[in-house]
């Protein structure tokens, strides 16, 4: 089996960015994205990696110069050398191809890529989506698949069909597993050496899980509202600490649930309410969603606060 051309994304706990819109105008809050991307890469949060253009981002309500810019601000604001990886996915594989350019010329490290999906059944799995064609230079970037089958129509890559692809592209050395599968890690992890290629769970709920049967840890949007928590998870079952990390990943999983039913709006008041001010952003008003999806409710802010401040003073003494 070839050797990656890349090695893989670094092992433990990444975060896929949400985007923050200015309320009056719709547009791109900049400044605040900024305070929000340097807060999650600090050391003291104690993130692997970061997450751009991923679902949580908002990323098919986005223009591709608006893709581009936040990419961009991400490379100049992250501390040199953190691990950034551009979401790219696309409806065609001349969109993705964009993407992937875009990614390169941002300074990005990894590329995660869904199958394109609108049709559902019509196109190949994830033919074009690997970033192998045009200008050699973008095979500098690893490709991490996304298999997500909520948001792609339901096209659900199953273990062996992953497999296939890695050991045909050697460029490809990741995977972002949000179909909760514990099988398919388990199968993933026994097929390939982690210095070639690395599972990632999707959500932090079945982190350890994951991690008990091979995972190389997780992309968590939950990692939006106490990243510390999930980080803390990680660390403390890496130390042998098991009882600890479950008593914290249980506390952790129940709260997650609570942002569920809310989906993505949910996800960003919590992370208006709980990581905005620790970011030093002191309005809320751009963690509301994109138009025209509309932001939650007071009474569902009410409801998410109840859920969650406990897991907020746990994350607060981190």
């Amino acid at each position: 089996m070839a050797t990656a051309s890349t090695p893989p994304p670094p092992s433990g706990i990444w975060v896929p960015s949400i985007t923050l819109f200015s309320p009056q105008t719709d547009t791109l809050d900049l400044p605040s994205q900024a305070l929000y991307y340097r807060y999650l890469s600090s050391p003291q949060v104690g993130l692997s990696g970061l997450v751009i253009l991923g679902t949580n981002a908002e990323t098919f309500l986005l223009t591709r110069a608006e893709r581009a810019q936040l990419l961009s601000l991400a490379r100049q604001t992250v501390p040199p050398g953190f691990p950034i990886m551009a979401g790219v996915s696309g409806h065609s594989t001349a969109q993705v191809k964009e993407f992937i350019l875009d990614a390169w010329e941002a300074g990005a490290d990894y590329v995660l890529v869904l199958p394109c999906a609108y049709f559902k059944g019509g196109p190949g799995v994830v033919e074009g989506s690997t970033g192998r064609e045009g200008e050699g230079k973008k095979k500098e970037m690893g490709v991490v698949v996304y298999n997500f089958p909520g948001v792609t129509n339901g096209v659900d890559l199953d273990s062996e069909v992953i497999a296939r692809l890695v050991r045909e592209n050697d460029n490809i050395v990741g995977v972002k597993l949000t179909c909760g599968s514990v099988a398919k890690i388990t199968r993933l992890a026994a097929e390939f050496k982690p210095e070639r290629f690395k599972v990632f769970g999707g959500q932090s709920d079945f982190l350890i899980g994951g991690l008990s049967v091979g995972s190389a840890g997780c992309i968590a949007a939950f990692g939006n509202v106490f990243p510390k928590v999930v980080v803390r998870v990680y660390k403390l079952w890496m130390e042998g600490k098991r009882e600890e990390a479950l008593e914290l990943h249980r506390m952790a999983a129940l709260g997650e649930q609570k942002l569920k039913s809310f989906g993505i709006a949910g996800t960003k008041l919590a992370a208006g309410v709980f990581t905005g001010p620790k970011a030093g952003i002191e309005e809320e008003g751009g963690f509301a969603m994109r138009r025209p999806y509309l932001p939650l409710g007071e009474g569902e802010r009410e409801r998410i606060w109840e859920g969650l401040r406990g897991l907020d003073e746990v994350e607060r003494g981190l």
